[in-house]
């Protein structure tokens, strides 16, 4: 019986011991699972925040390219319409016809195809009151400074005369434009009477007569209007408005839109200086060429 019980309380002692080595073992593994959940879910926190951390520089980057690409594409539409607008100005041509030269003519020419009337083919022009400076010598130092502005801008620009020696008929002045097929032929001059009072700037375009006919007369006065608007403008000069004329042979024989710009009086003391200083010609082809402009945009 002694033997029983001393068996019975070893089972026990030897259950009480296995039971508590189990919950230790349970304990341990339970806290090492614990530890290792934790690292997996830290590892895994980091590996999310390493993938939004990647997503966000995968977006800057797109939305850097995607700015990149913005730019560019703007830049190059620019350069485009810029190329656009440079190559539509190189079908348009116009001519610049330099007012009278330094050697008058005696030979006269007919003032339309359609009359017998004649004039003069080429005269010299008048003279600065102060300055002493000829009209045919200002009048061709604009005109090659215009050229030289409108070429720039993208036109193509033709003189008819090169030099102020160069003697030009009227008729042969309005054929250099009807051969060229000139969108323009633009006349520069100075204006000129006994007294000094008369002052400002004037166009004149032609009346249906000639070679003139109602759609060139139309955009004659339409050119000049916007080119006298904007040389007035530009200058400052006093805007005398738009003539009407079918008296003049470079008109009536010309087949093309023409108009012929009086720049000022020389006769008047202040447009004479004015006009007769070089200083003052970017001025005046700056406001000339602006007003072609207008007319071609």
């Amino acid at each position: 019986m002694k033997k029983f019980m001393k068996f019975i309380l070893l089972t026990l002692s030897l259950s009480i011991l296995l039971f508590g080595c189990t919950n230790n073992k349970s304990k341990v593994n339970s806290s090492d699972s614990n530890t290792v959940n934790s690292k997996i879910n830290s590892e895994s926190d980091n590996i999310i925040n390493d993938t939004k951390d990647i997503d966000k520089s995968n977006n800057k980057e797109k939305k850097n390219t995607k700015d990149a690409n913005s730019t560019s594409n703007n830049k190059n539409l620019n350069e485009s319409n810029l190329n656009k607008n440079t190559n539509n100005l190189k079908k348009i041509t116009i001519v610049i016809d330099p007012g009278h030269s330094s050697k008058s003519s005696n030979e006269k020419e007919c003032v339309s195809p359609d009359s017998k009337e004649k004039k003069l083919k080429d005269t010299s022009g008048a003279t600065g009151v102060s300055s002493g400076i000829p009209e045919y010598t200002i009048t061709h130092k604009i005109s090659i400074k215009l050229k030289n502005l409108l070429e720039k801008e993208g036109y193509n620009v033709i003189l008819t005369k090169d030099n102020i020696n160069e003697q030009r008929s009227n008729i042969e002045r309005a054929n250099i434009g009807n051969k060229a097929n000139a969108n323009l032929l633009i006349r520069i001059h100075c204006d000129g009477v006994d007294s000094p009072n008369a002052k400002g700037a004037s166009m004149l375009v032609p009346e249906v007569k000639g070679y003139v006919t109602e759609n060139i007369a139309k955009k004659s006065y339409s050119y000049g209007e916007k080119i006298l608007n904007s040389y007035t403008k530009t200058t400052g000069i006093y805007n005398r408005g738009v003539v009407k004329r079918d008296d003049l042979t470079g008109f009536n024989w010309s087949k093309v839109p023409v108009v012929l710009l009086e720049l000022g009086f020389i006769s008047n003391p202040k447009e004479d200086s004015y006009l007769s200083n070089d200083k003052n010609y970017n001025q005046i082809c700056e406001g000339i060429a602006q007003g072609i402009n207008n007319c071609f945009k």
